[in-house]
């Protein structure tokens, strides 16, 4: 395994990225997505040693997309519904791009507070909406993010043929630093002292 190690590492850097990504890097969740799909991911090469593990745990949790949990929003995120939440705090702290399920004629389980909080100023949020009845619903939910801000790419799409005008300020809004002066400090908690080589299957359960 050293010498496999070794050679490996004796590859230039930008070859070491390619091959990361395609190990760690899967498509971005949706509802099209087949259930029971397992993403063709090997975080196996995470155990390979020090070196590897530093360069290639970005890959895996900041350029994948993860659902966010219904309510604690950017806690317990999965990479797919049917794979363990990811539960340590210094690897949930790394996700930068989030995919965000709403129903229009439900009640959101969180603040618009707590959406501000959890998605200004990550890489990218996806919303997607959905509604059993056409035209049975407002757009109250998608109020709720009408305060993120500093969103480097944001996308709302699904069931807003009612409002297209609305999603696209609300989109433009979400990328945009307006207000973001004003937006509270606490956000999500820091996260210090943690382990600097945690054992990713612990956090994320992949089948291999």
């Amino acid at each position: 395994m050293a010498n496999n190690s070794l050679a490996f590492l004796a590859f230039p850097g930008e070859i070491r990225n390619h091959i990361y990504t395609f190990l760690l890097v899967v498509p971005p969740p949706s509802t099209t997505t087949a259930l029971g799909e397992t993403p063709p991911i090997h975080p196996e090469i995470l155990r390979v040693n020090k070196q590897v593990h530093h360069e290639a745990l970005p890959f895996l949790y900041m350029q994948n997309t993860f659902i966010a949990h219904p309510i604690r929003l950017y806690r317990f995120p999965q990479l797919r519904r049917w794979i363990d939440p990811v539960l340590a705090p210094n690897l949930m702290a790394l996700i930068r791009r989030y995919h965000v399920f709403v129903r229009l004629e439900c009640d959101a389980g969180f603040s618009a507070e707590a959406a501000r909080d959890a998605f200004s100023g990550i890489e990218e949020l996806t919303v997607e909406v959905f509604e059993s009845q056409f035209k049975g619903s407002g757009n109250g939910v998608l109020r709720l993010f009408e305060g993120v801000r500093r969103v480097r790419r944001a996308r709302v799409f699904g069931s807003i043929g009612q409002w297209p005008e609305y999603v696209a300020w609300l989109q433009s809004k979400m990328m945009s630093n307006e207000g973001s002066e004003l937006l509270g400090s606490g956000g999500r908690e820091r996260m210090d002292g943690l382990e600097a080589f945690p054992r990713m299957l612990e956090a994320v359960q992949v089948t291999a």
